[in-house]
């Protein structure tokens, strides 16, 4: 590894070069601060004489003709640097009135003029910022582009034009910026002087820090071959980025997919660590391990998108796209990894195990889920070490391909404890559950009870939420509810009995006004829910509300399936496996005894 402090502007004057951004670098991500302040600096340094340090350049030689000296640079950090000095260098060009010295920035800085078309372009971005850049580089820039670059390349005209400097003291202000162009001559006699992932992580990069989606990114990029890494990125990575639907959504993504693999949950923020650790495992065998586990990401985004995104497989199954909407719903993160797996399953046409047995199994999943959380009796933490771990059960205990009787079984037998609520159970709880402020259960729960009573399905989601006994008592509600009407009105306010939905056609008051005149709006309404309200009650007081209460639980207790009878033992873990841990989890966790209940208010999302 050679290293020399140089100019920045002897770094990038250098004839029969060419700057490459591999595929495998983020977006040029400079933004106005930074770039005010580089030019402040610069304005410091052009008053005081001093040299500035503007970081680390890290490169090695793609590849070299020797013949003629020309050679092709891989940028491994410094690219937002560089590119954020030729933005500017731009911005000079284009200001200055002098030709001589506008022909002089072209074709020392901007560009390679006796090189061939291809690499006329001194700085060769990746693809996303070509266009806009080369546009810039060229001259025949938009200026109606709003992309990153543009927007820098207009900033640093108006910032020169205020400056009141000339372009040659600027370009005397650039020329003060040291950097430290460190070559790391990886294909020094054609041989690799260190592995490509040890370089990487070599590199103390500085500015914006790397998502660890980006690290995952390139560090399988950059173990590729360089003439199949921009194929490679196009095919996959992007591929996997729009699955994955976002830049956050990549990261959340590699979770899923690595807790599919390892059947334990993964800490946020150790993605990348624990992904180097996977893949050096499962594709230790092969020829091409860096494009394996690429193609492999790039294979499970598919599924992690139809969860997701439930309206992307709606062609493929609308009874999948309904259950995994339902669940998406809800909030079932740690569900994803089990669903990815029986998704790539009923994918594959040489399976037994089809889309409708795949919408059995995450329904299931969903019934299971919604009982858990309505009863309270295992916590967030526990609910999620299930799951995490249900994929190591369907796989070890499945018989052939029947994972959705294995899902149905394994929840319902839990080894160490009883983790699916029964019927009573969920009906105790459900009639007391604050439906009204949790988030999005009373849009799911009012559709689930709509569908079930009715063969109307254009009910989806009501536009309000009426309280028949109202948020505000006056006199009359007071005097019906009796002596106790505070706790009464506490207690019973916002449970599934005294809610009522409603279209923005049922003309609802939203009032405080007796049962009575409510009644008129409830017979009109489009949901048969509240309509039955009308149908099935003269009066609104603690007796009705109590009988609607149970119907809609016994309704409810149909709707969201209870267990099967247990036949396996309840036993304890002798070893302190995977699966041990999920235990142990379970254990700690079940309300049980005396314990502190969670209050009526409060609720759980995975």
């Amino acid at each position: 590894m050679d290293s020399q402090v140089r100019s920045i502007l002897e770094f990038i004057s250098a004839i029969k070069r060419t700057f490459i951004i591999p595929v495998y670098q983020r977006n040029y991500s400079w933004d106005k601060d930074n770039c005010e302040k580089l030019f402040s600096d610069l304005l410091d340094s052009l008053d005081s004489g001093k040299k500035h340090y503007f970081g680390n350049i890290v490169y090695y030689a793609i590849s070299t003709d020797f013949a003629s000296g020309y050679s092709e640079l891989a940028l491994i950090d410094g690219q937002q640097r560089v590119t954020t000095i030729m933005l500017l260098l731009a911005a000079l060009r284009d200001l200055t009135s002098d030709d001589v010295a506008k022909n002089n920035i072209q074709s020392t800085y901007l560009t390679n003029p006796q090189s061939s078309e291809q690499n006329r372009v001194k700085l060769k971005q990746i693809e996303s910022d070509r266009d806009v850049y080369e546009a810039i580089i060229s001259g025949n820039y938009n200026e109606e582009d709003n992309s990153n670059a543009g927007v820098n390349y207009q900033l640093f005209k108006h910032l020169i034009k205020n400056s009141g400097r000339t372009i040659a003291e600027i370009l005397g202000a650039i020329n003060n910026l040291q950097v430290v162009a460190l070559d790391l001559k990886l294909k020094e006699q054609g041989n690799l002087s260190e592995s490509p992932q040890v370089i990487f992580e070599s590199i103390n990069a500085t500015g914006k820090k790397l998502s660890d989606a980006d690290l995952i990114r390139n560090w399988l990029l950059i173990g590729i071959p360089e003439k199949k890494q921009e194929e490679v990125y196009k095919t996959k990575w992007i591929t996997i980025e729009k699955n994955a639907g976002s830049a956050e959504g990549v990261v959340d993504y590699i979770n899923r997919y690595l807790t599919l693999f390892l059947s334990d949950k993964i800490n946020k923020g150790s993605e990348y660590r624990t992904f180097k650790k996977r893949i050096n495992r499962m594709f230790a065998e092969s020829e091409n391990p860096y494009e394996d586990a690429l193609s492999s990401l790039c294979h499970y985004s598919k599924y992690y998108k139809w969860i997701k995104y439930p309206e992307s497989i709606a062609d493929i199954s609308p009874q999948v796209c309904e259950v995994f909407s339902n669940l998406e719903e809800i909030g079932s993160e740690y569900a994803i990894p089990s669903l990815m797996f029986l998704s790539e399953k009923a994918d594959n046409p040489k399976s037994t195990f089809d889309f409708d047995k795949l919408a059995k199994a995450a329904g299931y999943i969903e019934d299971w889920l919604f009982r858990a959380r309505i009863t309270r009796n295992i916590t967030t933490g526990a609910i999620g070490a299930v799951l995490a771990g249900l994929v190591q059960l369907i796989q070890k205990n499945s018989h052939g391909e029947d994972y959705d009787e294995t899902i149905y079984y394994e929840l319902s037998n839990y080894r160490t404890a009883d983790i699916w609520p029964s019927d009573n159970e969920f009906k105790h709880a459900f009639e007391r559950f604050d439906f009204y402020n949790t988030r999005f259960y009373k849009n799911y729960v009012q559709r689930k009870l709509e569908y079930y009573i009715s063969n109307d399905r254009i009910n989806t989601k009501p536009a309000s939420i009426e309280h028949i006994m109202p948020e505000t008592l006056n006199v009359h509600w007071r005097n019906i509810l009796g002596e106790n009407y505070t706790q009464l009105h506490a207690e019973y306010l916002h449970t599934i009995d005294n809610l009522a939905p409603m279209n923005q056609s049922d003309n609802s008051t939203n009032s405080n006004d007796p049962f009575e005149k409510k009644r008129p709006q409830f017979e009109k309404s489009s949901w048969k829910l509240t309509r039955d309200v009308s149908d099935d009650y003269d009066n609104w007081d603690i007796e009705t509300i109590k009988d609607r209460s149970k119907k809609l639980a016994e309704l409810a207790s149909k709707i969201w399936l209870s267990p099967m009878p247990r036949e396996r033992q309840l036993e304890a873990s002798k070893k302190r496996t995977p699966q041990r841990v999920i235990d142990d989890n379970i254990r700690s966790f079940v309300f049980k005894g005396r314990r502190k209940a969670v209050p009526n208010n409060h609720f759980f999302f995975i």
